[in-house]
């Protein structure tokens, strides 16, 4: 099962991520985009993800090792084919943030499996902006100019979760995602 996590930049898909593996390393694993985004402090390959030159992210991009991709503040991000095909035989729930536009190309792309979508919002902009200027970025009026049309996919999501405090986010997010997981073996034990 692939659990997809979105929002605006700064809501806390990695901190909340981050929880669900740290709470419950045996029922989560995460799954690592591929990115041209420079790596930033406290970061490592494969946490959060597998950096890439704009030349290597392009020769996979016409080779169609992609699900989806998308450039976002002048960064390639793509969900890579083989990575999570590989991942999905750990019998352990994925989660993968993933912004809106890819969630859409993602769930395209997999019909037919068992997706859960959840968007996450920091509880309002000022709250966005306040995270944004705490971790440093420097391109925030261009990280708030996508808050409006990010926030506009929320309703599509199977469930919206306020990450104002993280440890509630995370235990809600995980209650929502045990929910949906129990409705599947039901599910695959009526039919």
């Amino acid at each position: 099962m692939l659990v997809i996590l979105s929002g605006p930049s700064g809501s806390g898909k990695n901190s909340v991520i981050g929880g669900l593996l740290s709470k419950y390393p045996d029922t989560y694993a995460f799954v690592p985009s591929v990115t041209t985004r420079k790596m930033r402090p406290g970061e490592s390959e494969g946490a959060p993800y597998r950096y890439v030159s704009r030349e290597e992210f392009k020769k996979r991009l016409a080779a169609g090792e992609f699900y989806e991709h998308e450039e976002i503040h002048g960064n390639l991000y793509g969900m890579s084919k083989r990575i999570l095909d590989d991942m999905l035989g750990m019998g352990k729930i994925l989660l993968k943030d993933i912004d809106v536009k890819g969630t859409v190309s993602m769930l395209n792309a997999l019909k037919g499996e068992r997706v859960l979508t959840v968007f996450l919002t920091a509880g309002g902009r000022e709250q966005l902006e306040d995270r944004l200027r705490l971790r440093g970025e420097g391109d925030i009026e261009l990280r708030l100019k996508r808050y409006d049309t990010e926030m506009a996919f929320a309703d599509s999501y199977d469930h919206i979760v306020v990450n104002d405090v993280l440890d509630r986010a995370v235990k809600e997010t995980h209650e929502k995602i045990t929910n949906y997981s129990v409705q599947i073996q039901i599910i695959d034990l009526v039919t």
